[in-house]
């Protein structure tokens, strides 16, 4: 099995806590080159993950050094340029959540890839958790019935991130929504087969950003109020092409009783399920029944990093995507801009798939 030479673009918290530690895990991987525009930065990481090469302009990185495959792990709005460069370059790219700032970003993309017949990939780890792994085999089986309604949640009770450029919108393109409502979007339209989705009503909104005393609470600490640009809480309800509804939550910052809610719920015309604790709803013989799967590996970021990272490399060995391709990443980033809109508008917006 021949080597596969990596390259990484944005050498920041998820370059260093799962993409090169994924790769390098990997027996036919070489990660030979990082690249970050502050130049401490790369050169640091160069030296921590013993990487040969380190350069501040991906474009010098990709002219001068013989990869296969990059990590695009820039802020949001810079995912567009290097991806294409990287594509036109040759090379299949792992571009981390969300695709770009726009679906027309996105879709510019995946273009690129299928001039260059590479491979483009979107970095959703959710799709790999053990317990909606085995949910999607009852939605695949038939089990459920149609999915008339599904409801997706990923809720912080006070969960900023203060670090990166998470406040800038410039930067990000927005906050909780596109962060990790996100995952929560893609994971919902995956479990339940990713149908068109065709409008959308939603708003987006800074309720806690400028508020001190939220801020104070928070579980990486306080929060600068002055530099917070971006919505720590989203709410949608997005309409399906054949008359189902998904409905989103998503927030950073939230009067709940957990820290951290994630959850998908799904209801079908022959059963429903929860994605956690992971439980099936269904009548077998006149009787309701609740099924709980025996399910022994746990819901873990850091694993399904992993596997998101293997199977991209697996992905350039089959020559085809093996999960979320770049197409995927601009319907759920369509869904995105239409929530965006919706808020401004103050109306159900149509959702424009650019693809």
């Amino acid at each position: 099995m021949r080597e596969i030479k990596v390259g990484i673009i944005g050498c920041g918290g998820i370059a260093q806590n799962a993409h090169i530690p994924g790769y390098q895990r990997l027996e036919n991987v070489k990660v030979v080159a990082c690249c970050d525009v502050v130049e401490s930065v790369a050169r640091m990481v160069a030296e921590k993950f013993s990487i040969p090469r380190y350069f501040t302009d991906y474009e010098k990185m990709l002219k001068s050094v013989d990869l296969d495959a990059v990590s695009v792990c820039t802020p949001n709005s810079l995912h567009k340029e290097p991806t294409i460069m990287a594509l036109e370059h040759g090379v299949h790219v792992l571009v981390e959540k969300p695709i770009a700032t726009s679906a027309e970003d996105g879709a510019a993309m995946v273009r690129a890839a299928r001039k260059a017949g590479k491979i483009l990939i979107v970095g959703f780890q959710e799709r790999f958790n053990p317990y909606g792994m085995v949910i999607k085999r009852f939605v695949e089986r038939g089990d459920l019935g149609w999915i008339y309604y599904n409801r997706a949640v990923y809720l912080r009770r006070r969960g900023v991130p203060t670090w990166g450029a998470f406040l800038d919108r410039g930067l990000q393109g927005g906050g909780a929504l596109i962060d990790i409502g996100v995952h929560a979007l893609d994971l919902a339209m995956y479990l339940q087969g990713f149908k068109k989705p065709v409008s959308v009503m939603g708003r987006a909104y800074t309720l806690f950003g400028k508020d001190r005393e939220a801020a104070e609470a928070n579980i990486w600490g306080a929060w600068d109020t002055e530099k917070f640009e971006v919505d720590d809480n989203a709410f949608a309800v997005v309409t399906m092409e054949d008359g189902s509804f998904l409905v989103l939550e998503a927030s950073w910052a939230s009067h709940i009783k957990s820290q951290n809610l994630f959850n998908v719920y799904l209801r079908g015309t022959k059963g429903g399920a929860q994605l956690d604790p992971p439980e099936i709803y269904m009548d077998r013989n006149g009787v309701a029944f609740d099924m709980t799967p025996v399910i022994h590996t746990k819901p873990d970021w850091r694993e399904q990093s992993y596997i998101k990272i293997r199977k991209f490399i697996e992905s350039i060995e089959a020559g085809k995507p093996l999960y979320a391709p770049g197409e995927e990443g601009v319907i759920v980033q369509s869904v995105i801009d239409a929530i965006y809109r919706s808020t401004e508008t103050g109306r159900v917006e149509p959702i424009h798939i650019p693809l």
